[in-house]
């Protein structure tokens, strides 16, 4: 099973507004719990992966999500703003964590800069 980073962000949005990031539309419930697993081991969220003795796939039988990390809102505050989430999409889709968190903080850093020249320039 792959990494989706679409998924990770909407499981770490749902977390955010205390939805059930369980049920995501769109998406299998196996893709979900290993997506939601992978944000549990990447430190963006704090919970719980369970296995049984009976499961042999890469799937874990149950993930139980308690609440975003520091890191985990760092990482969706950079990623609702749009134009970093399209670059990232587009240009970054099978990047690192690390290279995707690093380009976002990157790009966020860049348009805040450009928006602070021109309040500066309207300023003038």
């Amino acid at each position: 099973m792959k990494r989706d980073m679409d998924l990770v962000r909407k499981i770490l949005l749902a977390v955010e507004a205390d939805e059930r990031p369980d049920s995501i539309s769109g998406y299998d419930s196996e893709a979900i719990k290993y997506n939601q697993a992978l944000a549990i081991e990447a430190g963006l969220v704090e919970g719980r992966v369970l296995n049984d003795n009976s499961n042999a796939t890469q799937v874990p039988s149950a993930v139980y999500i308690k609440k975003l990390t520091w890191q985990g809102h760092e990482f969706i505050d950079l990623m609702k703003k749009s134009e970093v989430w399209e670059t990232i999409q587009r240009e970054f889709k099978e990047a690192s964590f690390a290279t995707i968190l690093k380009v976002g903080r990157d790009l966020a850093e860049g348009w805040a800069k450009k928006r602070v020249n021109q309040l500066l320039a309207d300023d003038l």
